[in-house]
């Protein structure tokens, strides 16, 4: 477990912000895992980790009003 708390903290800030925030699952599964997000922490750049977590963030909470 500890292992993997430091590696999420590789997360750019602004990640690990949005992920704290995420909608609370009320029902089902959680709609991202940490094991969605390991290979984001695993990225230095801090600028691919955004382009990346953008990509899974959208795939799994699509816009419902055609907005990002």
């Amino acid at each position: 477990m500890l292992r993997v708390a430091l590696t999420l903290l590789a997360l750019a800030p602004d990640i690990q912000e949005a992920i704290l925030f995420l909608p609370r699952t009320t029902s089902g599964r959680d709609a991202i895992k940490e094991t969605d997000v390991r290979p984001i922490a695993a990225v230095l750049d801090w600028r691919k980790q955004r382009r990346l977590w953008a990509t899974l963030r959208d795939e799994r909470f699509p816009s419902t009003d055609g907005s990002k």
